[in-house]
């Protein structure tokens, strides 16, 4: 201890070092004790914020599940993908369409019809403006003048941002250039359409192709269909479709079984990671002669055991129906908790009634399904103020009262240790002068 002169037993013989050692060591062990409760609850947090993470992980599994369209995944399928391509969402149906496509949108094209040497030739031979407009938009203007080449004019233009593409193409060879302005819209249909509106240099620059609408028809409507682009997903709900070449293709939707089952499989496996994490934390363990037991970090939470249990009960609820509960499905649950999936059985339950097996899992009408009431539960356990939240607050608070008592702890044994030391170094002096004295005696008496 600063302050303090330690003589370890010049005096007396004794190592007095190693007693104070021993003393302040046995006078510690309480501190020691608390400091390991300290460690105790701040596993317990790190393996909470681990929970809280694999929760969060089913929850989005769940969430997955919690409506019809995220049960009921679709596929769409096209007869023929040279002339047209088709994918299903949210909202497609089951059924089959045809598409006759007439021909495909496209952009506009304006060019030159004048060309020049180079690139880096000019093309005004004096102040000037070039002009254009997209459609009905707003006529885009660029100054031109004597020094204005044609990839000055081509990058001037492209600096505006009006939905084209400017560019400088030889149209000729390497010994003979031939290099023209080209202006192509960015996007397809007939609002595409550039139009040059004034035009002072001397490449005298044309429309050479106008915009156009993607023109279809679909079996089952009268009249022909256009559209803009040729990808669209306003003409059957949920499907997307993106047309490729003239021609005729029949789109079919069904139920994509593959992918619904890949859904449930990934709550299932996630369900389980929750339940087999939390069991193998909860271990308690002993040596072969049982005088050590070992506590798993959450061997003694009550409050993560009691969730564990409640996710078993809304996992096995009963929501009536046509599939009772997901036990129905081929989701049963087993002894140590975790859950097994009968996939021949759920995928014969999805051929003969897919609807039924999504209102289990989304519930129908006012009735909720398994995987809502799931991910509400989850939300809840996991949110700002929820169960997790205030036992984490309240394992915080636990931390701190035990370092207080450290703290206070501490300064108890570093006063104890002080005082030993004095003591000690008080008995090294006492001894020293005694030994001084005697020599002085034996001195004095001549021996």
């Amino acid at each position: 201890m600063a302050g303090l002169i330690t003589v370890g037993g010049l005096a007396t013989g004794i190592d007095t070092n190693s007693i104070i050692d021993q003393l302040v060591k046995l006078e510690h062990r309480p501190v020691d004790l608390l400091a390991l409760e300290v460690g105790d609850v701040q596993a317990t947090q790190a393996s909470i914020t681990t929970l809280t993470g694999k929760l969060s992980t089913l929850a989005s599994a769940a969430h997955g599940l919690e409506t019809a369209d995220g049960v009921l995944v679709r596929q769409a399928t096209s007869s023929d993908t040279d002339v047209l391509a088709a994918a299903a969402g949210a909202g497609a149906h089951p059924g089959s369409v045809t598409l006759t496509v007439a021909h495909l949108a496209h952009g506009s094209v304006a060019g030159a019809t004048v060309g020049v040497a180079s690139a880096s030739s000019t093309v005004a031979s004096g102040p000037g403006t070039f002009q254009f407009q997209v459609g009905s938009g707003t006529v885009q203007s660029v100054a031109v003048d004597a020094t204005t080449t044609l990839e000055g004019l081509a990058s001037a233009i492209n600096a505006l941002d009006a939905g084209v593409t400017a560019s400088a193409v030889n149209l000729g060879t390497a010994s003979s250039p031939d290099f023209r302005l080209e202006i192509a819209s960015r996007a397809t249909g007939a609002t595409s359409t550039v139009t040059i509106t004034h035009d002072d240099t001397a490449l005298a620059v044309q429309t050479a192709q106008a915009g156009q609408n993607a023109q279809f028809t679909v079996s089952g409507f009268s009249g022909t269909f256009e559209r803009e682009s040729n990808t669209f997903g306003d003409v059957l709900s949920g499907v997307t479709f993106t047309l490729r070449d003239a021609g005729t293709a029949t789109v079919s939707v069904a139920d994509d079984a593959d992918a619904i089952t890949a859904k449930v499989k990934t709550l299932v496996a996630a369900f389980n990671d929750v339940v087999s994490f939390v069991a193998g934390e909860s271990q308690v363990s002993e040596t072969q002669d049982k005088s050590e037991v070992t506590l798993g970090s959450l061997a003694a939470d009550s409050t993560v055991k009691h969730l564990v249990a409640r996710l078993h009960e809304v996992f096995s609820e009963s929501v009536g129906g046509t599939y009772t509960n997901l036990s129905s499905l081929g989701l049963a649950t087993q002894q140590d908790g975790t859950i097994t999936f009968d996939e021949s059985k759920f995928r014969s339950a999805l051929g003969a009634d897919a609807t039924a097996v999504a209102e289990t899992f989304a519930g129908s009408g006012t009735a909720d399904g398994v995987a809502r009431d799931f991910g509400a539960l989850i939300d809840d356990m996991t949110a700002a103020g929820g169960i997790l939240a205030l036992h984490t607050s309240a394992l915080d608070d636990q931390i701190r009262s035990l370092q207080d008592q450290i703290d206070a702890g501490q300064r108890e044994v570093d006063a104890f240790e002080a005082n030993l030391r004095e003591q000690f170094t008080a008995l090294e002096r006492f001894v020293s002068g005694l030994k001084t004295q005697g020599s002085f005696l034996q001195q004095a008496f001549g021996r």
